[in-house]
């Protein structure tokens, strides 16, 4: 943990916060916590406050409530996502804010942290962050490295020489650098592939024999629009650099995302002869930001469905269609503690505790009776029904009601028999 906060302050030195909390204590005690570690923090008392700081200052990441006066947390975040799409928000929620979470899930927002705040989990998050926007100024900045290379390479292939041989010369030389870094490829006036380096090759698998003589649409990705290959041959035609992304794909079929640069190169008489391709490939970047992202969104569901079992004031669990059991609650813990197997709760741990394995029938054999009844149940309806289950203290009965979740998974829910009838006494009376 030590290195991961060590680590956060390097890439937050820099960084400008901005903290929307209605609560004054909370709002003071925070911001001291903040400043320890970002370089500057602004706060704000509501929504309203907070948007309007946001647009007289630039703020690297914005921290806020959700249940405030004059502008809550939900509409600053949405007026935020039409000002500045990529602004990093974190919110603070309380436990009983479920209702918010799906909403601010479509929204974009998917860093979340519910109250009391703890320091770790403050600190794990406002990490994720950091570390992404670190990873967007280091791909800004090889963006603006590369756009310097091409402009450099434009100068040079602008370059009036008396002789075709000594442009040849100069391009040959400039080109040999590239090779080095870089996937090249040369064409003719008409697109047909010349010559490919070795980079060309390792990234789309084709040898040098396949390309050359073919056109580049033999790397050609569906996703890749017609309408971007038009532009890109009437700007090289007009004798002008083009740039751009531009989705390819291997021998094999598998994308890659190329940040792409074509210049015509000329002769004395200001004729293309050929056009040289220079391409930097994003694919593995893309990959990875691809896997945040579905990290982010995992992170945002699982913290949802914690905090229903959560709030659920009797033994719950998310089960699989095997039943097995995948997320539960403090109290389904705690039954599964007290079972007469102690083995149940490693089980638990493992996600390879079977329902049948936790409950029965007190008069039949349980794994017969249980089997019959799942095997009796629709997996698309619910199912309530009585059983037994033997703690360290004896014989429990319970009533299970298990109903339909998301495609996979289904709730289960588990009231002892005693809990059942005395609500039910409460209802007569």
């Amino acid at each position: 943990m030590e290195n991961r906060i060590d680590q956060l302050i390097v890439w937050s030195k820099d960084l400008n916060v901005l903290y929307v909390e209605d609560d004054t204590s909370l709002r003071e005690e925070v911001s001291i916590f903040l400043s320890d570690i970002f370089h500057n923090v602004d706060l704000a008392e509501n929504g309203q406050e907070g948007l309007d700081k946001l647009v007289l200052s630039k703020y690297d990441i914005v921290i806020t409530d959700i249940r405030m006066p004059v502008m809550d947390g939900i509409e600053m975040i949405e007026k935020i996502k039409v000002l500045y799409p990529e602004q990093s928000i974190l919110v603070t929620s309380a436990h009983n804010e479920i209702e918010y979470l799906l909403k601010l899930i479509q929204l974009g927002v998917d860093n979340f942290i519910t109250k009391p705040l703890q320091s770790e989990q403050v600190l794990q998050v406002l990490y994720k962050i950091a570390e992404h926007i670190s990873q967007k100024e280091e791909l800004r900045k090889y963006k603006d490295d590369l756009e310097q290379a091409n402009k450099t390479l434009k100068k040079l292939t602008q370059v009036q020489s008396k002789t075709l041989d000594l442009k040849s010369s100069i391009l040959k030389a400039y080109q040999e650098a590239l090779d080095k870094a870089c996937i090249v490829s040369i064409t003719d006036p008409n697109g047909v592939i010349k010559d490919v380096n070795d980079n060309f090759c390792k990234a789309t698998g084709y040898t040098k024999e396949e390309m050359i003589g073919n056109k580049h649409s033999l790397i050609g990705h569906p996703l890749t629009a017609k309408e971007l290959y038009t532009e890109l041959w009437q700007t090289i035609l007009a004798k002008k650099t083009w740039q751009g992304l531009i989705i390819n794909q291997t021998k094999s079929l598998q994308a890659l995302y190329h940040y792409t640069t074509v210049v015509p190169i000329l002769d004395n008489q200001g004729d293309i002869i050929e056009f040289v391709g220079v391409i930097q490939d994003l694919s593995e970047l893309y990959q990875n930001n691809q896997q945040q992202a579905q990290c982010d969104i995992h992170q945002a569901i699982t913290l949802k469905e914690s905090e229903i079992l959560k709030n659920i004031p009797f033994p719950a669990a998310l089960m699989y269609d095997d039943f097995t059991f995948d997320m539960y609650n403090k109290s389904f813990e705690e039954i599964v503690i007290e079972h007469e197997k102690e083995s149940l709760l490693g089980q638990l741990t493992a996600q390879n505790l079977h329902l049948k394995e936790l409950i029965y029938f007190e008069e039949m054999d349980y794994f017969e009776s249980v089997d019959s009844i799942l095997e009796q149940w629709p997996y698309g309806g619910e199912i309530t029904f009585k059983g037994t289950i033997k703690s360290v203290v004896g014989f429990q009965e319970v009533l299970v009601k298990i109903s339909p979740y998301t495609e996979h998974l289904h709730m289960i829910c588990i009231v002892k028999q005693e809990d059942f009838e005395l609500c039910c006494q409460v209802q007569e009376q």
